[in-house]
């Protein structure tokens, strides 16, 4: 068998590329709880065979996760990736995004497969899920039979169980309701009357309210009323107003997802728009870490692997992001700047990136063709 980007993975997973952005985000969270993953086309070295990285990388994982869409029930590579994981002995795991009825191919091999029901509720709480459900399969110690009944039971139970834990839920949700509606009432009262501080303006107060109900309505789901308070308190250049915007957007939490549009809500909270459109780092904005990573990854999917690069570089070096390390050395790479792309790469993997395995591989490649100069 062939070797592995990235050693030996946890889970191989099965996507249309229409749907990438939701498997962007699925390897996101699951690799940041320290599960490996092998999805192409990031894993795919250059000269690589495509059909023999995609064999090699099955027979090396242990799980297949299949983000279950309309696109990727009528996509002939994940039936054959299904088909290649079922006679491996994988588990498969569906994690279902859509309604629609299976073709009859997948249903061959998927009718008694246990699925995760990903429609109704927000992404961000069933990739959560998901990295459970997965974590629980790829801990089994080899040869025993991995106990999902727990999962499945935490997810149906009894009728009378369900009925007197909702009941309790319901109750204990309805108490911290008031309290935390107190609270905020209170709080707002106490910064309307206290004597106002040196320089502070009721414009600011007022932010200060919506921001802190926003986070209120957010804690309860009450997620309409949150990014109502979120916005009004944007509008008055509260930065972490858009940030939690940024979230919402990013994430697919209480709104359709638009990763776009979370994005420039990314930029307002960190950012300076300068005259010509483009955007440098203010240094009063937030620069959070996942952040910024963020901001980068979409310029990087759009091909602005320049723009990409600063946001890239800025993380590594104001947050230490060793994410933002490797990063950077791909956006680099995309630009022919191969000897920041070489900076770069030694970085990550002297921070002990966890593609490390594969960005020593490009360094040979730049080595060996000359375009770098070993120090």
């Amino acid at each position: 068998m062939g070797e592995v980007t990235k050693g030996t993975p946890d889970v191989f997973i099965s996507y249309s590329t229409k749907n990438k952005n939701i498997a962007d985000a699925v390897v996101s969270d699951l690799e940041e709880n320290g599960i490996r993953c092998w999805y192409a086309p990031r894993d795919i070295l250059p000269g690589e065979e495509w059909v023999t990285a995609i064999q090699n990388a099955l027979e090396a994982s242990k799980v297949l996760v299949l983000i279950y869409t309309s696109e990727s029930n009528q996509s002939k590579q994940v039936m054959n990736e299904i088909a290649l994981a079922f006679n491996h002995g994988l588990t498969i795991v569906p994690f279902r995004l859509t309604e629609d009825p299976m073709s009859s191919e997948l249903e061959y091999y998927l009718t008694r497969v246990h699925w995760l029901d990903a429609v109704e509720k927000p992404l961000k709480k069933n990739i959560t899920t998901l990295r459970e459900y997965v974590s629980l399969i790829i801990n089994t110690p080899e040869g025993e039979t991995p106990d999902l009944s727990k999962m499945k039971q935490e997810a149906t139970g009894s009728e009378g169980n369900k009925s007197r834990k909702t009941l309790v839920i319901a109750i204990t949700v309805a108490v911290l309701a008031v309290l935390l509606v107190l609270a905020v009432i209170l709080g707002v009262m106490w910064k309307k009357n206290r004597p106002a501080d040196p320089g502070e303006t009721e414009s600011t107060t007022e932010t200060m309210a919506d921001f802190d109900l926003g986070n209120s309505y957010y804690a309860r789901s009450e997620y309409p009323q949150a990014m109502a308070c979120y916005e009004r308190a944007a509008e008055q250049g509260d930065r972490n107003a858009m940030k939690a915007l940024g979230d919402m957007y990013y994430d697919g939490v209480g709104v359709e997802q638009d990763e776009k549009k979370g994005q420039q809500y990314y930029l307002d909270a960190a950012c300076i728009k300068q005259e010509d459109g483009t955007y440098v780092l203010d240094e009063e904005g937030l620069l959070d870490e996942q952040m910024l990573n963020r901001i980068g990854i979409e310029y990087f999917y759009r091909s602005e692997f320049e723009t990409a690069a600063y946001f890239f570089t800025e993380n590594a070096e104001r947050n230490g992001s060793v994410k933002a390390m490797g990063n950077a050395a791909l956006a680099y790479q995309n630009l022919m700047d191969w000897e920041n792309a070489y900076i770069w790469f030694k970085k990550a993997i002297e921070a002990g990136h966890p593609d490390s395995e594969s960005f020593q591989k490009q360094i040979g490649y730049m080595l060996n063709d000359g375009l770098v100069k070993e120090p």
